[in-house]
């Protein structure tokens, strides 16, 4: 019996020289017995907006963007970031993108680990499917390469059932959708120049903390040298919290 169930979605394009600058791998972490409150919680905010699924990316209004992350924000759960500068991938070392994105799900799983490691939890693995072969591609990567590799920092005991749903299937997923893509809002600059950190920041006690650090843990940079400018981010920020 698991203690708890993560839920993984992502935000962006991880094509590398292609389609969006940033891509956002993230876990949202739930114990079961609060699952039933944030699906309570999706279901009111649904009713509001008038609609069937929650993506934040599809909802343009900054306004309805701040209601759905302040009435998520009530909710208990913790999550945990993987955040990749497509454009500062080393091809020479990762050619493609199906490789990056195992490297970026090993990253995901060592940090999900640690979390239900220091607590002597196990959990199951929702990954928000995306309709196709890879799906399945990907659960057995999880279980039959990654889980059991000894170099990693994972601990396979602690990860019981692994499999993919729709998020129109599954409420929990579109929580993921949600913190993934408040995430990617806060680095990837929009076509009028600007990026929106307001929604992560207004999130940030969510994030996952390591002894009281969020960086590397809550959130991690696929390479250090893809964290970007702090002078030239706030440049482009439209919001400040």
């Amino acid at each position: 019996m698991s203690d708890y169930t993560v839920y993984i979605d992502e935000a962006g394009d991880l094509g590398i020289g292609r389609g969006t600058r940033w891509f956002v791998l993230s876990a949202v972490i739930v114990a079961k017995e609060d699952e039933r409150a944030i699906r309570d919680k999706m279901s009111q905010i649904k009713s509001r907006l008038n609609v069937k699924e929650i993506h934040l990316r599809k909802i343009f209004e900054f306004s309805k963007r701040s209601f759905i992350v302040r009435e998520l924000n009530s909710q208990k759960f913790t999550y945990i970031n993987i955040l990749v500068d497509t454009t500062k991938f080393d091809k020479t070392k990762i050619p493609n993108p199906l490789m990056a994105y195992n490297y970026v799900c090993k990253y995901l799983l060592e940090r999900v680990s640690l979390f239900l490691v220091e607590r002597g939890k196990v959990a199951d693995v929702m990954l928000s499917a995306r309709g196709t072969s890879r799906d399945g591609d990907l659960i057995r990567y999880i279980k039959e390469k990654l889980l059991p590799y000894e170099k990693n920092s994972i601990n396979e005991a602690v990860f019981n059932k692994i499999s993919a749903k729709g998020a129109g299937e599954w409420e929990l997923l579109q929580l993921a959708d949600v913190c993934a893509t408040t995430m990617f809002l806060t680095y990837e600059i929009n076509g009028y120049g600007f990026s929106t950190p307001c929604f992560s920041t207004a999130m940030a006690n969510h994030l996952y903390r390591y002894r009281g650090i969020v960086e590397s843990y809550g959130i991690k940079f696929f390479t250090n040298d893809m964290k970007p400018d702090v002078t030239q981010l706030k440049s482009t920020r439209v919001c400040s919290k």
